[in-house]
């Protein structure tokens, strides 16, 4: 817990100072990755039912058979060397103003790969017909930091750094009497990001650190995504979803890809235990990999959920999970105690580099949601 505290801490620090953070063309970098999805493989495509719903497809609305309001929501992602920034965060030596502490950081952190991530904000939800309308809403705000100091001979800061201000509303509509679920989902998004590399040579040649107000770009856009879910008669509560995500365009700064997805899921009641069971296929036309066309390996995801003490068709009192993406595993749990508090806690392995194997990346995740 006290570690957990830390990392919130950290994550605050970090956020409010707009450290800067590295990107890598391994990593997917979705909008809304949130604990659950993340510990069953970071599937959700026709198994998502809680307020990430809409960032994986907005007919999984119809998964959600109750009401909640959160304020405020907050989720931490930290890698395994992130607590080091933390320390140098905490005693202010964490400027990289100076070429001496230029110098310092690049030889603290050479081969490290520091990452955070930030997520902060407000969700609503609501069932209208237990067929499966409902209507949702999510306010966030999502920070991205990323530290990589590479090449010990001549050390090189790769850094890239985002903040993402996120607005989406959506609907999931039932048709044939609930077994065909159409949803849909406006985004408004606002996002200033800065990468760049910063060299030994560059220190010494005393050349200015690269910061976001000096060297970051920004953009706005909006667009939708459009999903659907169709639901088979049986008692397993099988599923079958896809969603539609449009590209779009947020000007100077990394617009958002356009994606095509798939995905399958089942429930199963054993008395007071209930088992989730998800498979998705991400990027089918292989929007976020250009150059990787035939690597399902990154594109195929699996997870399960053993949920124990039953409080709805979408709740339990706790949850074990368990997947597997980008070849490594995941787990984690929850405690849910109605919408009043919500906890829950992930650890995952992120593939930043090419192939599954090359530069992983070990994070652990942190969640509460406070609200009614």
């Amino acid at each position: 817990m006290i570690k957990m505290k830390r990392l919130i801490i950290a994550a605050v620090f970090l956020f409010i100072a707009g450290l800067p953070a590295s990107l890598f063309a391994g990593e997917f970098r979705d909008l809304g990755q949130d604990y659950r999805s993340l510990a069953m493989g970071n599937t959700g495509i026709a198994s998502a039912n809680n307020s990430s719903a809409l960032f994986y497809n907005p007919a999984t609305l119809s998964n959600i058979y109750n009401w909640w309001f959160d304020f405020p929501m907050l989720e931490v992602t930290a890698s395994s060397e992130s607590m080091a920034l933390y320390g140098q965060a905490k005693t202010g030596s964490f400027n990289l103003e100076t070429q001496d502490e230029q110098f310092d950081f690049m030889r603290d952190f050479i081969g490290q790969n520091p990452y955070i991530k930030f997520r902060l904000g407000s969700n609503i939800f609501f069932n209208v017909l237990k067929q499966g309308m409902s209507v949702g809403a999510n306010y966030t705000y999502e920070a991205v930091l990323d530290i990589q100091v590479r090449n010990p001979s001549l050390p090189t800061l790769d850094a890239f750094a985002r903040l993402d201000h996120v607005r989406q509303a959506g609907i999931s509509i039932p048709m044939a009497m609930g077994r065909f679920i159409l949803g849909v989902v406006r985004k408004q998004i606002e996002r200033k990001e800065v990468a760049f590399n910063y060299g030994m040579s560059d220190a010494i040649d005393e050349v200015p650190f690269p910061t976001m107000d000096t060297d970051g770009k920004s953009g706005a856009g909006e667009g939708y995504d459009v999903g659907f879910i169709f639901r088979t008669a049986s008692k397993s509560r099988i599923q079958i979803g896809g969603v539609y995500r449009q590209e779009i365009d947020l000007q100077d700064a990394t617009k958002i890809p356009k994606e095509i997805a798939f995905g399958a899921s089942m429930v199963h009641n054993f008395g007071n235990l209930r088992f989730t069971g998800a498979v998705d296929l991400r990027d089918i036309t292989s929007e976020l990999t250009p150059d990787d066309k035939t690597n399902y390996n990154r594109r195929l995801r699996y997870g399960a959920e053993l949920g124990l003490f039953p409080l709805s068709r979408n709740t339990t009192m706790f949850s074990f999970r368990t997947g597997y993406s980008n070849g490594y595993p995941s787990t984690g749990v929850e405690m849910y105690f109605g919408h009043a508090m919500i906890i829950g806690y992930t650890r995952y392995i992120e593939e930043t580099g090419e192939y599954a194997g090359q530069n992983p990346s070990s994070r652990q995740v942190a969640y509460a949601s406070f609200g009614f």
